[in-house]
């Protein structure tokens, strides 16, 4: 084999790791498609096999639902997928990789762990955790007040219904490995919406329009 590409939830990595150490003989390169790079990453330097270039990839693209029944032809047409460039990056590996994403129809951008973890911890896992969020808050509501929601469920509601119905393990996992990211990013939400609330009760004008 000359690529393998990790397509589970994080916390299988080091199984996966583990076991590829002991198939591999020669250099090949390990790609995978996480929302969250950067411990991972870290965990690869101390644990993989000399052999095995580890250059992360993330395919902007998918959607709530998962499984080969799901699977499209066309998933990374025209999608962003991001490459990870670190100090160690073997620059050679990167061009097969960018060539292999970018026969798939996608588009490249490089950028370092770091920069990654930070920009999605707000692009995309606090949008989830406010889905899931939101429909545990409506849930709890329905429960207390004994009403059927659904029923008068607009599309915003349905919206946050659907990214809620992603994979559970998956976004658990994301969650736990960019925690520090998410953590800065749910304050500033928090002190956000707190702003909201208080010119909401005020009715300041000034504010909310």
């Amino acid at each position: 084999m000359d690529l393998v590409i990790i397509c589970t939830h994080l916390s299988e990595y080091e199984k996966i790791i583990y076991k590829l150490n002991k198939l591999v003989t020669k250099k090949i390169i390990l790609t995978d498609v996480s929302s969250s790079k950067k411990n991972f990453i870290e965990i690869s330097k101390r644990k993989l096999n000399k052999n095995i270039s580890w250059i992360s990839s993330h395919p902007i693209s998918g959607s709530e639902v998962s499984g080969p029944e799901h699977g499209s032809g066309s998933l990374f047409k025209n999608k962003w997928c991001i490459l990870i460039k670190n100090n160690n990056t073997n620059t050679e590996n990167l061009k097969k990789l960018s060539i292999f994403w970018k026969k798939l129809g996608a588009k490249i951008m490089i950028m370092n762990a770091k920069k990654h973890d930070m920009i999605f911890s707000l692009t995309s896992h606090l949008p989830h955790l406010i889905a899931y969020n939101l429909i545990k808050t409506a849930t709890d509501f329905e429960q207390k007040k004994k009403y059927n929601l659904i029923n008068f469920s607009a599309g915003g509601l349905r919206d946050f219904s659907r990214i809620a119905a992603s994979n559970e393990i998956m976004w658990r996992d994301i969650f736990f490995s960019n925690s520090e990211n998410i953590s800065k990013v749910i304050d500033l939400f928090i002190k956000n919406l707190n702003s909201f609330k208080k010119d909401i009760i005020k009715k300041n004008n000034k504010t909310i329009i």
